[in-house]
C-alpha cells in the first residue's frame, strides 16, 4: 500500500499519523509541491482533484483525506472506527464538521498569518481577520464538546481524534488563539503526545 504526501500538508500528516498508530506497513511516497508533482498525470490516475493524501492499495486508490482515514482505520483491528452506532454517527459527524467547516477557515490563516509571511509577502488581513473571526467561532464548539472529555468520541481516541487534530498541524504558526480554549488545548496536548503524531511533525519554514 502507498500513502502519497507532502510533508507540510496538514490533511497528509493525520493520515501518515494513523498509519503509523496502527503499525500498518505502507510505502509513504513524498510529493513536491514546488515541482507540481500533485498535478502530473500518474498521479492525477491515483487522486483527480491532484491533492494529497492519497492511497493506491493495488488496483484500488482512494483520495480526500477522512476517507483515507477510514480505509486505513479499516485495515486493523481496532476501535477507532466506534462499536457502536452512536459512537460512529458521532465519529462521522466530526469528520464531516472537520472538513466541511473548520478546514475551510484554517487554510487561509496557514496562508496568510505562515505562508506568507515566512516569504516577504504580505497577508491579506481582511481576508485573515475573516477567518478569525470564523475560527474562534468553530473553536469555541469544539471546546464547548470536550468539557470534561479526554477524546471527541468516547472514553477513548478514535479516527475522529486524527481528523480533527490535523487542522492544528500549523496552529502556533498560523496563531491559533490556542490560549483562550483550555478544554482544546489539553485535547490537543493529548494528541500532540502520541508517539505517532509527533513522528509526523512536519518541517518548520522561515
Amino acid at each position: 500500500m502507498e500513502l502519497y504526501h507532502w510533508p507540510m500538508s496538514h490533511n497528509a500528516r493525520k493520515a501518515r499519523a494513523l498509519a503509523s498508530h496502527l503499525g500498518l506497513e505502507i510505502k509513504e511516497v513524498t510529493l513536491s509541491m514546488q515541482d507540481k508533482d500533485h498535478k502530473k498525470p500518474d498521479f492525477l490516475a491515483i487522486n483527480p482533484m491532484g491533492q494529497v493524501p492519497a492511497i493506491k492499495d493495488g488496483d484500488y486508490t482512494v483520495w480526500q483525506a477522512n476517507a483515507v482515514l477510514v480505509y486505513l482505520a479499516a485495515q486493523a483491528e481496532t476501535p477507532l472506527l466506534g462499536q457502536s452506532a452512536h459512537e460512529q454517527a458521532s465519529i462521522a459527524q466530526w469528520m464531516l464538521w472537520q472538513s466541511s467547516e473548520l478546514s475551510p477557515v484554517v487554510l487561509p490563516l496557514h496562508v496568510e498569518n505562515y505562508f506568507k509571511p515566512v516569504r516577504g509577502i504580505d497577508a491579506d488581513v481582511a481576508k485573515r481577520d475573516a477567518a478569525l473571526v470564523r475560527l474562534r467561532s468553530l473553536l469555541t464548539v469544539l471546546d464547548t464538546a470536550l468539557t470534561g472529555k479526554t477524546y471527541l468520541v468516547g472514553d477513548r481516541l478514535t479516527v475522529a481524534d486524527f481528523a480533527v487534530a490535523g487542522d492544528f498541524t500549523h496552529a502556533r504558526n498560523a496563531h491559533f488563539p490556542l490560549s483562550e480554549f483550555p478544554n482544546l488545548t489539553r485535547w490537543l496536548g493529548t494528541i500532540e503526545a502520541l508517539p505517532a503524531w509527533a513522528k509526523t511533525t512536519p518541517p518548520t519554514i522561515g
